[in-house]
């Protein structure tokens, strides 16, 4: 399988104030003729006081500039996520993790698996985090303790993509990470994770300012993390979730209210080189990371997520064409680079943002249509 290799459209010494900071984290969306980028900086991977949401355009995919820099005191913004609301403006989702700007010696780590109290010698880039969480020592009574707000999904508007409204904050919003918005018939739909919403949350927006829940409990066995929707022609809404290191989950849920999901594990066709059809769990050994879902003019569903292969040394961002019934992602295509896709359909092409070259670079990569 040939590897792709795209072309650099951003790199970390393009940002003047801060020098050997990291880019990554990609999504992209074409609005208005123009392309735009977003991803996130900062001094470390993790939730970290210098943490920014940039958004960079284009009008022909090859000249970029700044269109927006997004940041938030003593919080960390991460993962912007870009689409068009039913109205028409172009939406910067993210959600925001508060953090120290002084380091601490005790905090908490928000896994996926829920707050777990990490002792002072825990890992160091998670202590460069200096996470800012409730000071209650574990076996506080619940009575004792008041209510911290850690994390706070939001969004910006803009009618032109360089002028942005103020933050939307709506309280749905409160200590969950809304994950990738898609839109359909009008409406706009998330799942939040993390926090209060660890079983994972199905939400549903008419403007992307104010929320509401449409389902609770909506990973299967109440696990996951990163879910990426996609609507297919026949209007049943598809999910791929990260539900652990290993294993990834399809879901299916039926139109029109969307409450009843059917959930499978996924199987991957590797090709005949490296074993043909397996169980996802046999052959991933790192996490679904970061997975983008659409559905093609055409119908069809490509898939793109950082893979780490048994057949690599390190990981690429891998392309895949997806069989949601038979909840099949067959390799397409492996593409030169580390951090998290963004994947759009345009004029015969799929267009893939990435994070490349130990987080020193965006990149983008374009290909025919398979």
């Amino acid at each position: 399988m040939d590897m792709i290799k795209g072309k650099v459209i951003w790199d970390n010494t393009w940002i003047p104030d801060r020098e050997n900071t990291r880019v990554e984290l990609t999504d992209l969306i074409r609005f208005k003729n123009h392309w735009y980028c977003s991803f996130c900086e900062g001094a470390i991977h993790s939730n970290h006081p210098t943490g920014r949401a940039w958004i960079i355009r284009s009008a022909d995919g090859e000249n970029w500039e700044k269109a927006k820099v997004f940041d938030w005191d003593s919080a960390d913004v991460r993962d912007p996520m870009l689409s068009v609301t039913a109205e028409g403006y172009l939406m910067n989702a993210t959600s925001i993790a508060f953090v120290s700007k002084e380091p601490r010696t005790d905090y908490l780590d928000d896994s996926a698996n829920g707050e777990t109290y990490i002792p002072a010698e825990a890992a160091a880039e998670r202590k460069a985090a200096a996470k800012y969480y409730p000071l209650d020592k574990p076996g506080t009574p619940e009575s004792e303790r008041e209510m911290e707000v850690t994390r706070q999904s939001l969004s910006w508007l803009s009618a032109d993509g360089l002028h942005w409204s103020s933050a939307f904050c709506c309280p749905s919003g409160v200590n969950t990470w809304r994950w990738k918005t898609i839109w359909h018939n009008g409406m706009g739909y998330s799942v939040g994770y993390g926090g209060k919403d660890t079983r994972g949350t199905l939400y549903r927006t008419r403007d992307g300012k104010s929320w509401r829940v449409l389902r609770e409990d909506f990973f299967p066995d109440g696990k996951g993390t990163e879910a990426t929707l996609a609507f297919g022609q026949d209007d049943n809404l598809h999910c791929l979730l990260r539900y652990s290191a290993e294993r990834t989950m399809a879901g299916i849920g039926r139109a029109p209210y969307y409450q009843d999901w059917e959930w499978n594990e996924v199987d991957v066709d590797c090709g005949p080189d490296h074993g043909g059809k397996k169980p996802a769990r046999e052959v991933f050994t790192a996490p679904f990371g970061g997975p983008k879902l659409i559905c093609l003019r055409d119908g069809r569903f490509f898939a793109a997520a950082r893979m780490l292969w048994p057949w690599r040394d390190d990981g690429k961002i891998t392309l895949f064409h997806f069989d949601p019934e038979q909840a099949l992602l067959t390799i397409n295509a492996e593409i030169d680079g580390t951090s998290y896709p963004g994947l759009i359909e345009h004029d015969g092409h799929l267009w893939i943002s990435y994070g490349s070259a130990g987080a020193s670079e965006i990149s983008l990569a374009t290909i025919p249509v398979p």
